[in-house]
């Protein structure tokens, strides 16, 4: 059967991304038990914590980025002045963004958390550094995510190799995040060199109209995505205030199975982000919500599949990769398995679809909602719950935006769907 010419840089989007997708979910799960093993369920725990912190700075230097400047890629991918002008700009405001984040969360660890805190939260500057390096939109506005795949490569193995030939014994836990960084560092440097080298882009100084353009740009997106990890990425954070380190741990590795698992599904909604941005500037309403119907029919067939064989084979996950220290972490891996099902719908529906149809607003109240009643449901019952709380405040949110997004789109239908 041969593809249409329009769908070659899909299927080739597609392609790269489950490679890079198969290697940001398969080499750190491969060290996952090595490091249960090595540091302790407790000190893998305590990494976990600040490996977080490091996300959320990330998550304000990333903004919106992802998906505004990806969608002004797509638009542009002819215009090589505009993808200099976008390429400049949007590094120069994820340094900025970063600022603040770093100072707080460098004095959270200091006066919080104390202990090696501070030391591993410094070590996990890196991996900021790394991604507001890493033009990760701009390539997929190009559709041309192989160039990323062999970075990603280079820089997982390196983390990899980095973890087996250094982490010997249960002290060297605070280095750790010290490796993350050299992988998110040489990833990013040698991404921005292929940008500049191969795919021709250059640097430019930019001026504040630009930088303050990029930021208006991403602001509702950049507010969605934040309120999105109030429940996906806020979980181990709040856990480690409240509840034992070992359980932290065993939280966070369960949670990182289920992740890599709905993982999978990825390429397909990610590759096909800059496809519909672009399609859907040229079809109806009606056309467009069709479409975005008969793609989330097919991801979430793939889904419902990945969903299932994780419940069904939890006990050898958890044996395989959590190991004897995480007794309980079968049950928590299947009690967070609808995640893989609900949250990658969310993605179809709400980013490659509401962002695309230019609902980032109607998106942004849905997120925000949604992930500040899980948060505070979180609060309020970690303390009885435990660990059972952090999984029933991910679930409820993830229901909430699905129902959300899906009445939505009927309602802006016309009520009804047919084929």
């Amino acid at each position: 059967m041969r593809v249409p010419s329009s769908l070659l840089p899909v299927v080739e989007s597609v392609t790269s991304l489950s490679v890079l997708n198969l290697l940001n979910m398969a080499l750190p799960l491969v060290t996952l038990p090595y490091l249960i093993r090595v540091v302790g369920l407790a000190n893998y725990g305590r990494y976990a914590v600040v490996y977080a912190m490091a996300q959320y700075v990330v998550l304000v230097s990333t903004y919106g980025f992802n998906f505004s400047a990806t969608r002004q890629v797509s638009v542009s991918r002819a215009n090589q002045s505009s993808l200099d002008h976008i390429l400049s700009a949007v590094l120069a405001s994820k340094a900025l963004l970063s600022v603040l984040p770093s100072l707080f969360f460098v004095s959270l660890s200091a006066f919080f958390f104390r202990g090696d805190y501070l030391l591993m939260m410094v070590f996990g500057l890196g991996i900021v550094v790394g991604d507001i390096l890493n033009p990760v939109w701009l390539y997929q506005g190009l559709e041309k995510m192989r160039y990323l795949t062999i970075v990603t490569f280079v820089s997982q193995l390196l983390f990899t190799v980095l973890i087996f030939v250094l982490v010997r014994r249960p002290s060297d836990y605070i280095y750790i995040i010290m490796y993350n960084s050299a992988g998110y560092l040489v990833a990013g440097i040698v991404s921005l060199c292929i940008a500049c080298r191969v795919v021709g882009v250059s640097l430019r100084w930019p001026s504040w109209a630009a930088v303050a353009c990029q930021l208006k740009d991403g602001f509702y997106l950049f507010l969605s995505t934040l309120f999105m990890n109030l429940y996906r990425n806020s979980n181990t954070f709040v856990l480690g205030l409240f509840v034992d380190e070992r359980l932290v741990g065993m939280y966070a590795g369960a949670e990182k199975v289920v992740k890599a698992v709905q993982s999978m599904a990825n390429p397909v909604s990610a590759a096909f982000f800059p496809h519909m941005a672009d399609a859907f500037w040229h079809h109806s309403l009606r056309q467009n919500i069709v479409s975005l119907r008969r793609l989330a029919v097919v991801v979430g067939g793939l889904l419902l599949v990945l969903m299932l064989l994780c419940v069904a084979f939890a006990p050898w996950l958890n044996s395989l990769l959590l190991g004897a220290q995480a007794a309980g972490g079968t049950r928590l891996i299947r009690l967070l398995s609808p995640v893989i099902l609900v949250g990658g719908l969310n993605y179809v529906l709400g980013i490659v679809g509401l962002v695309n149809l230019g609902a980032r607003k109607t998106f942004l109240y849905i997120v925000a909602v949604s992930g500040t009643l899980s948060l505070v449901l979180l609060v309020l019952t970690v303390s009885r719950w435990g660990v059972e709380s952090a999984v029933s405040s991910m679930l409820t949110a993830e229901l909430l935006i699905f129902v959300c997004c899906v009445f939505y789109l009927l309602r802006l239908y016309g009520g009804h769907y047919r084929c």
